[in-house]
């Protein structure tokens, strides 16, 4: 009684353990390529349906990824494909995983389910996959030699090396970028009014707008005269008042008068004027 009692426990080990599980003509299976694998390494799970008749035999539910104790799911891939076997057409379909350990001792992938409906009578079913286990070794020892007063020597050269090349071409830097001359009023002018005719060369009130407010930086910068937001009635008056001479105040007062007038009145004039008052001034200022 206890022979044939001890028969049947094997029988049954077999058949959950490693005989595929199969459902009529559909069978499915599972293998691992190893048992025992090092922290480093990693164990690859191979699945297998398998199944008389076409690929539209059956239809599957979407197979889940594994669950794992002690494993992570590294990578999966996955075929199907259908031949001829004595005769009769039969489809394979085969998913791989590959994982690799979390931590060292025994690693537990879960039983998988799969579920499925045959065609064309709509019959559902499951197959399930048996447990495996895996033994993980303990990781590997890393050696590490202690050199951190070595280390911090060397990483205290480096960093005093680069602040001063940092120091150096900043410093060769400053060198050589050119200083910009010191222009005097007369020259600054003359810059602004070539810029200005420039930007300006169509529009006539813009040009005007722009001349009566150089003019105003130029007696700023030569005569010292404080003009800031101040009407052209007041810049006339502190021009009056200032000492130059009669023929260059003249001038002056003349360009500042119609700048005045030409900015805020409405649009005339021929071009041939703005082009002689130009002359004029380059010729006052020296261009």
């Amino acid at each position: 009684m206890i022979k044939n009692f001890s028969g049947l426990v094997l029988i049954i080990y077999l058949l959950i353990f490693i005989s595929p599980v199969s459902a009529g003509e559909l069978s499915l299976s599972a293998r691992l390529d190893h048992n025992e694998i090092a922290f480093e390494g990693t164990v690859g799970l191979d699945i297998e349906i398998k199944w008389q008749g076409g690929m539209d035999k059956y239809a599957f539910g979407l197979l889940p990824l594994p669950v794992a104790q002690g494993l992570q799911v590294q990578g999966t891939t996955s075929a199907i494909s259908s031949g001829i076997e004595s005769g009769t057409e039969v489809t394979t379909r085969k998913f791989h995983y590959d994982f690799r350990p979390s931590r060292a001792g025994i690693g537990i992938i879960e039983p998988i389910i799969l579920k499925y409906v045959s065609m064309p009578d709509s019959i559902p079913g499951e197959l399930t996959t048996q447990q495996f286990q895996v033994s993980i070794a303990q990781p590997l020892p890393k050696s590490v030699k202690s050199n951190f007063k070595r280390n911090a020597a060397i990483l205290g050269a480096v960093i005093v090396l680069l602040a001063a090349i940092i120091y150096g071409l900043k410093l060769r830097q400053r060198k050589s970028i050119p200083t910009a001359p010191v222009l005097n009023p007369e020259a600054n002018f003359a810059d602004q009014l070539t810029q200005l005719k420039k930007e300006t060369s169509f529009d006539r009130k813009a040009f005007f707008t722009h001349l009566y407010k150089i003019l105003g930086e130029y007696l700023e910068k030569k005569y010292g005269m404080s003009l800031g937001g101040k009407s052209a009635a007041v810049v006339l008056e502190q021009l009056h008042a200032t000492e130059i001479e009669t023929g260059k105040k003249g001038k002056l007062i003349e360009w500042i008068t119609l700048a005045e007038k030409e900015k805020y009145a409405p649009v005339s004039g021929a071009p041939g004027d703005t082009i002689r008052l130009i002359s004029e001034l380059e010729d006052f200022f020296g261009k």
